[in-house]
């Protein structure tokens, strides 16, 4: 009896080493992303003022509250969303987008003189740029959606501007890295149109 009890638990045991061995060989190290700027944005948009372009304050700028989250989330269907498993942002997209919008900024108005909110309050600027971000997801080998409200303020803090962008960019091909792509590309797009706007301004 006793011989048939050892045989038992030596049969449990072996079970447990190896469903746990199991689990630990089928994990999949995450692959991290980021957003990147326009191939022609610098690399620093809160350098040292410059002598030329406008200066430009960047944000707040807010994001749904689904994408608060390290998780990439794709979208199947009009009301269904995907996290993924293993496909994961490398750092905040709250920290992500408005640093890639300012970059992208600099670029298309030729200034170096761009702070990100909250910036000190000892430095002025003439042009405030709010966003309020109600989409901005993708289907893997669909495309993404970009769907952003913006406003320009002026030095006074009062609006000067306000429009929204829809945004579609194809991701091209499978996979999270072409959607990344992708978001990047619908990213660099909006800047553009908030570029427009402010160069659009009447110059005082």
């Amino acid at each position: 009896m006793r011989r048939d009890r050892h045989a038992f638990v030596g049969i449990v045991l072996g079970s447990l080493l190896i469903g746990l061995a199991g689990c630990g060989g089928s994990s999949a190290p995450a692959r991290l992303y980021v957003l990147t700027p326009a191939p022609d944005a610098p690399a620093n948009p809160q350098g040292a003022a410059g002598a030329g372009g406008p200066s430009i304050g960047v944000g707040p700028v807010r994001l749904p509250g689904l994408l608060d989250r390290p998780q990439i989330v794709t979208r199947r269907g009009a009301d269904e969303i995907d996290r993924a498993e293993f496909d994961r942002w490398a750092e905040p997209l709250g920290n992500n987008v408005p640093r890639v919008l300012a970059e992208n900024l600099a670029a298309h108005l030729k200034t170096d003189r761009v702070a990100l909110f909250p910036w000190n309050s000892a430095r002025s600027v003439q042009y405030q740029v709010l966003v309020d971000v109600m989409r901005f997801d993708g289907a893997v080998g669909g495309d993404v959606v970009l769907d952003a409200r913006w406003a320009i303020l002026g030095a006074d803090g009062k609006e000067v501007a306000v429009n929204r962008s829809l945004l579609t960019q194809p991701t091209g091909g499978a996979g999270y890295q072409a959607l990344v792509t992708a978001m990047s590309r619908a990213l660099a797009a909006l800047s553009r149109e908030i570029a427009g706007g402010i160069q659009a301004l009447p110059r005082g």
